[in-house]
């Protein structure tokens, strides 16, 4: 897969979408490109998590727990494909993953791993503020829809519809 299409794909993503597509050619360059076989698992819930994956080709499932696992918490299964980011949040900081996620068939990823994430972050600067206003306005439509949430609660409606 080429360089641009890469880039292309990244730009979809508003962690991405206002970076300097020469700094995106880097980041693509630089990061690895795991292929996974169908069955084949990406990562496990409760695995560190200290990378992220872009879906270049072919499709993965992420199967996750709703409720608490040891009391019989329900599975939900989520499809993605080409295009998707998966695990960004651990480009920013060290946790466990909340699910597993494996592919459904033949994948080619692009591997971010949160060192080269940080290390480009701090190589160039332009970067880190692109990335900074992504994140503010991914807190500010995250306080919109709290806010919505609230209001319709404060209604008596206990769910949004």
């Amino acid at each position: 897969m080429s360089l641009k299409t890469i880039i292309s794909l990244l730009q979809r993503h508003d962690l991405f979408a206002d970076l300097d597509p020469v700094r995106l050619e880097v980041l693509a360059f630089t990061a690895e490109r795991p292929a996974f076989e169908p069955g084949e698992t990406l990562f496990e819930a409760g695995a560190t998590a200290d990378d992220a994956y872009l879906i270049l080709e072919g499709e993965a499932v992420m199967l996750a727990h709703v409720g608490h696992e040891a009391r019989g918490g329900e599975k939900r299964a989520l499809r993605l494909d080409r295009g998707d980011l998966i695990g960004e949040t651990a480009l920013f900081h060290e946790g466990v993953r909340r699910s597993t996620v494996r592919a459904a068939s033949p994948l080619q990823t692009l591997r971010i791993s949160r060192y080269l994430f940080q290390r480009l972050l701090e190589e160039f600067p332009e970067m880190a503020g692109a990335v900074a206003r992504a994140l503010s306005r991914r807190l500010e439509s995250m306080g919109g829809e709290i806010a919505e949430l609230s209001r319709d609660m404060a209604r008596g409606n206990g769910r949004p519809e």
